[in-house]
């Protein structure tokens, strides 16, 4: 079981390039990936893409990638109308501000962006090994954060399954006398409309028809069949968050059904217990890959 909230940052110094990459994960009802790269390695990012992908499945990603060669025939592209046009706007404004600057350097005009900038025409493929490199590193570091914070949720969520497995245990004990209550509670109001001389029978028949309308063993069968299935879910790798999440949709509409059935007061404390584990499941799996 992953979670989904993760950190890590590598950088390496190459004797042709310096390298970083950064991985940020949060939360996530998909896998949402943002890739902020330089424009010089959009030819690359499909290659980034399967990669990340291929590791995570859930979260919102956002990864971060520089990269500095320091080849001496990489080239630089000089835009020169831009940096007149810099020149000229910065000399208006010392003509203006009433500061003393008699002349602009050029630091001041080759600052700013693309005034002077890489080759765009380079080829920067041929790091992809370093970078593939790099990015695996943060993914580790990454996926060994969300086992972490897996790990610690699932006990959480364990615990909470304990809760409504002793729930539906306690009302499955209670049952015979559910059904005694019922009968009794018949029996009470013929005698209330028509005294001592009941028919048995009738009362036998109509006892029965009340008690399989509010029989709930059906659904507290069903509700251990979903408390099985979650606990295997939790002991598996592949969508755990979305498959417990359909599970608790089943579980919550059998705990709706066998609450709307049950009548005595004394056991109504069980199924509210039942829905307030399953709605903080329901939010605890939000973190879960």
């Amino acid at each position: 079981m992953l979670g989904m909230t993760g950190y890590s940052f590598y950088e390496e110094y190459y004797d042709d390039v310096y390298i970083s990459t950064e991985i940020r994960t949060v939360n996530h009802r998909f896998l949402e990936l943002n890739l902020n790269t330089p424009f010089y390695l959009a030819s690359l990012e499909s290659k980034m893409r399967d990669l990340i992908q291929s590791r995570l499945k859930r979260g919102k990603v956002d990864v971060f990638i520089r990269i500095k060669a320091e080849d001496s025939n990489a080239g630089l592209t000089v835009n020169k109308t831009l940096a007149k046009q810099y020149y000229t706007a910065l000399q208006e404004i010392a003509s203006v501000v009433p500061i003393d600057i008699k002349t602009v350097s050029l630091t001041d005009i080759a600052r700013y962006d693309e005034v002077v900038s890489p080759d765009k025409t380079r080829d920067y493929s041929e790091y992809w090994d370093k970078i593939e490199k790099s990015l695996n590193i943060n993914l580790d570091e990454v996926i060994k954060l969300r086992e972490h914070e897996g790990c610690e949720t699932k006990k959480d969520l364990v615990a909470q399954v304990d809760k409504i497995e002793e729930c539906v245990t306690h009302l499955c004990k209670h049952v015979p006398e559910m059904e005694r209550t019922i009968l009794e509670n018949i029996k009470t109001k013929l005698n209330e409309l028509i005294g001592d001389k009941v028919d048995e029978n009738k009362l036998l028949t109509e006892a029965g028809i009340q008690v399989s309308r509010a029989c709930i063993n059906e659904e507290l069968e069903r509700l251990k069949m979903h408390i099985l299935k979650v606990r295997e879910v939790f002991d598996s790798e592949i969508d755990v968050g979305k498959r417990i999440d359909f599970l608790c949709q089943e579980m919550h509409r059998e705990i709706n059904t066998t609450g709307s059935k049950i009548t005595d007061a004394r056991y109504t404390d069980y199924i509210i217990t039942v829905k307030n584990c399953i709605e903080k499941i329901r939010e605890q799996i939000r973190n879960i890959e």
